[in-house]
Order: structure tokens, then sequence, then C-alpha cells
């Protein structure tokens, strides 16, 4: 996956040296060598990876695309955010402000209006459905009656500018060419608007966790709540993330996360403790995770064997067993590889398997290769 950053800073090299005077002609002129250089090698980096990885069988699925169920409206996506699955198999789709039902064939059984947004959902095993997004967090009975609502933790939580962020404003100057007071306070106001954002919750016969990003950097926290939405609790920080993204799952009680700017998966008990840890970065070997922030999702299979999701280049879902080893690929989808959400869901009977396709508000269906 491209390094978002990186790319922008390199077409606002290459923007800006077409827009100087002759006297700086020069010194741009060196500038965009450099990033255009820069651009051209990371294409042939990324097609060397793409070749090696045509060649080697590990990287055959076992699943191929069996269909798609359209959400939203393709030419225009947007809309859905995120899904999950209930007990019976069919999909909670978070889709503007509530909740769509679909059966596993796609048909849409009905609609959950709701006060918010939702950017995240899961389901406990009584059947109570857990929404969050615009900075707050819903209980739904299954007819999508609020049984209970929290204000996200860090929703009203004050602005800090630290160090680390002036230093990072300092950098984005050079780009920008506008002033640190201006950059300053750009900042700050999108650290401000971040603190609604909720980007995974998770749910066990104890505890909902809810990922929602720092009000004062950009990493994320999870928190911990009770079932009726109170004495909520931080209990893992500092967690680097790309791209807006930072899912959450549960098993067993443990709380599982994807940490993909560590390129790894990780599992906490309900403390925040970390428990164990895998992966490794690479664009090659298929028990890598591949660009610079994967795997994106996860789901945790009854069995305990993890589901890895990664928005790619190569769009794909990997299987491993809970301590890390590799034991296939999934499937591989033909998609381009942006930096989105790529939610990863499987069948109740374990045939058929769910990524979230954000480029174009659908849900892509994976099954057994006939």
């Amino acid at each position: 996956m491209k390094s978002n950053a990186r790319w922008m800073v390199a077409l606002a090299v290459i923007a800006g040296a077409c827009l100087s005077g002759p006297v700086k002609s020069m010194a741009a002129s060196k500038e965009v060598e450099e990033a255009t250089a820069m651009m051209s090698s990371y294409e042939a980096q990324q097609k060397a990876a793409a070749a090696a990885r045509d060649k080697d069988p590990a990287w055959k699925p076992s699943c191929g695309e069996v269909g798609l169920i359209q959400i939203g409206d393709s030419k225009k996506p947007g809309t859905l955010r995120n899904f999950c699955l209930n007990a019976e198999g069919n999909i909670l789709a978070c889709f503007g402000e509530g909740v769509r039902v679909y059966s596993p064939k796609g048909e849409l059984l009905k609609t959950l209006p709701l006060e918010i947004k939702p950017s995240a959902i899961c389901v406990a095993k009584d059947g109570s459905i857990f929404a969050a997004g615009d900075g707050r967090v819903l209980r739904l009975d299954a007819s999508g009656k609020v049984l209970a609502s929290a204000e996200s933790p860090v929703a009203k939580e004050t602005v800090t500018i630290s160090k680390e962020t002036e230093e990072m404003v300092k950098e984005m100057v050079k780009q920008s060419k506008r002033s640190f007071k201006e950059e300053l306070a750009n900042m700050k106001t999108n650290l401000e608007k971040r603190r609604a954002d909720v980007t995974g919750l998770a749910v066990t016969e104890q505890d909902v966790f809810m990922a929602v990003g720092a009000p004062s950097d950009f990493t994320y926290r999870v928190y911990r709540f009770d079932h009726v939405l109170e004495n909520p609790k931080l209990v893992v920080e500092k967690l680097r993330g790309c791209c807006g993204q930072m899912d959450v799952q549960s098993h067993d009680g443990k709380l599982w996360i994807p940490h993909n700017a560590r390129h790894s998966v990780e599992s906490h008990d309900r403390d925040g403790k970390e428990l164990s840890k895998f992966g490794n970065a690479g664009r090659v070997k298929p028990t890598d995770f591949g660009g610079c922030c994967e795997p994106k999702c996860m789901r945790v299979l009854p069995n305990g064997d993890i589901l890895a999701a990664e928005s790619g280049p190569p769009t794909c879902i990997k299987r491993f067993s809970s301590s890390g080893k590799f034991l296939g690929v999934v499937a591989v989808a033909n998609a381009k590889g942006d930096c989105v959400r790529v939610t990863v869901e499987v069948s109740p009977d374990g045939k058929r398997y769910y990524m979230l396709d954000t480029t174009r508000d659908a849900i892509r269906i994976f099954g057994a290769k006939s």
C-alpha cells in the first residue's frame, strides 16, 4: 500500500516547484528530481513484489469471489462504513444514519435508524447490538431500540498540542508554505474533530471495548465499558495506526488488535496487558504483512484462528493460528489496494467470507473454488 504521507510530500514538492519563479528554479528542479525518483522507486518496488508473489504457490487462495452485496451507490461511495454478522449470519451494515440488516443472500431485511452515523458495530452473544460513531456508543436490542448510551471518553477531552505534534507541524510548513500559526490552528481543528471518531468495537461476555483516536496526537486508545456502557476505563494507548484505522476484536474474554502501523496482531487481557504478538512487515512472503500499515482488520474464529485482512496491494485475507502460524491465503480481491478499512467476517458455517469494499459501498463474498 502507498504511504500517503510520503506521496503527498512528493506531489507537494512537484506542484510547488511548478509554481516557483526563476530564482528558485534550480533548487526546485532538484527537489522535483528527488521526488520523482522516490515515486518511481516505489512503483518499481511494487511491481517487483507483485511479480514475486505471482511466482509463489503459497499465495494461491483457497477461495474465490462468489458474490457481491451492493449496499450503497457504487458510483458515489462513502456511506457504507463498516459491518458485522450476527449469530444467524445476517449482515449488519453501518450505512448513513443507521444500521441496515441484510440476509446472507443480500436481501434487505430491515433498517434500524439511529441518532448517530455508526462507524463501528458488533453483536453480543445475547443478541444485543453495540454501535458507535459521532462520539457516542449505543446498546440496542434486535429491533433497534436504544437500551443504553454513553459518550466517548475522549469526546470532550481538551486537545493539548505536544512537542511531537509541533515538530510535525514544522515539517508540514516546509511543504505547505503557510505560516506556523495557521498550520498549527488547522492541526488543532483536525484533532478536535477526530475526538468524535470511533474506529472499532468488540464485545465479550463481560466487557465492551471501543477504539478511538487520542485527543492530542494521532495515536489510538482502547477503552473498556461494562454492558450497560458505564465505568469506562482506558486499557490500551499509544497504538499506531495509519489511514484513520484501528480495528479491535475479542475472543474468550481477550482483546485482539491488528496493530497496523506495527505490522502485528496483538492479544491483550481485559486490563490491557499484552499477552502475545506476531507479525512482520514484508510485501513478498504471504506470511508477512505488506504496505505501510497492515493488517487493517481482523476477526477471531470460534476455534481461535485469526483472519487478517489487508487493504493491499494485494487486498487479501490470510489465516493464522492464534500463535501466529501461517495457515494460508483465504482470498485475494481484484482491487487496486487503497488505504482503507477492510472489515472481514465469516459465515456461521465457515464456508463464506465477507470483506468490506468502501471504494464502492459494497461487501465482497468469497467461497471455496469449485
